[in-house]
């Protein structure tokens, strides 16, 4: 697997907060937009996880600088969208709802989902 493309919550957690002397972590929307190009799975991820990503995903300004985005794709071969990105989220648990609430779409999955998720 290529670096990035799959990660562990808790790593993805690591590289996308910037973190004080008492351990409390605070978003790095900068960290996020060197990550999440890459990203294609997040496993064994948090509900808090998934409400960083989709809030990241949407707070993201790396489309404007036209100079990383041709590099990303002649080297990478990734595309960023030339305006937003659209976020999709799946979900089965009430944790889950907020990250499908902030998500462009939200799929909550399964029969054992709650009513809250879907």
């Amino acid at each position: 697997v290529l670096p990035k493309r799959a990660l562990e919550g808790k790593v993805f957690r690591r590289m996308v907060h910037d973190y004080n002397e008492a351990g409390e972590a605070t978003f790095n929307q900068a960290k996020f937009d060197e990550v999440w190009p890459y990203l294609r799975v997040l496993a064994r991820s948090s509900p808090d996880d998934k409400l960083t990503l989709a809030k990241g995903l949407n707070g993201s300004l790396l489309f404007q600088d036209k100079e990383k985005c041709m590099q990303l794709k002649e080297t990478e071969n990734i595309d960023i969208f030339p305006d937003r990105q659209v976020v999709a989220m799946t979900g089965d648990g009430t944790n889950d709802a907020p990250a499908l609430k902030n998500a462009d779409v939200g799929f909550a999955m399964g029969i054992a989902g709650t009513q809250i998720a879907k």
